[in-house]
């Protein structure tokens, strides 16, 4: 029979080995970055602020990026803080002294009003991380704003659906019932 004690030994065991192996696959086996020494750079005009542009067009820009340490610049990774901007990055190290260029695209159509973007570059440097940040106000085309009653008859169009359905909604959007009864007699 195997004891409680040897049970417990070979739960320990286990569980121990597969922090190790945990702890050994999370290492960054990367060869390429392994050598990088760390640098610093320069963002260009990290702050910002562009004139209004209408909802649904699209911004572009660009960052300028220059390595003023004395080793090569690696760009591992940049990170917008919202979906709606897309970021392109260099993916080969820039010579000390270089400059190096960060393509931006922000894509206005499910936003209105202001708005402001942070983008974090991470790369081979001193300080872990740098950002970039803009801010625009987005607005609405002021020549084509629907009213209601072309709001409605589109819907209306779209859906097919007739005046009662509108006005009652589906039956999975109306109001919740509540047992009240139950609720009195619990607090008695």
């Amino acid at each position: 029979m195997i004891s409680k004690t040897q049970i417990t030994i070979v739960i320990k065991t286990t569980i121990i080995i597969t922090l190790l192996i945990l702890i050994h696959s999370c290492k960054q086996d990367d060869k390429e970055n392994k050598f990088l020494h760390k640098t610093t750079l320069q963002v260009i005009d990290s702050i910002r602020h562009y004139y209004p542009i209408l909802r649904g067009s699209k911004l572009n820009m660009v960052v300028k990026v220059k390595n003023t340490g004395d080793y090569p610049l690696k760009i591992y990774n940049v990170l917008p803080s919202c979906g709606c901007t897309l970021a392109k990055f260099p993916k080969r190290v820039i010579p000390v002294g270089s400059f190096g260029l960060i393509q931006m695209e922000y894509e206005s159509s499910k936003n209105i009003g202001y708005v402001g973007i942070y983008t974090t570059i991470v790369a081979n440097t001193k300080k872990p991380s740098h950002t970039i940040f803009f801010d625009l106000n987005v607005v609405s085309n002021p020549l084509y704003t629907k009213d209601f009653e072309e709001i409605y008859t589109d819907k209306q169009k779209k859906e097919n659906a007739s005046i009662k359905a509108m006005a009652n909604g589906n039956l999975n959007q109306r109001d919740y019932v509540t047992d009240t009864i139950s609720k009195v007699q619990s607090y008695k």
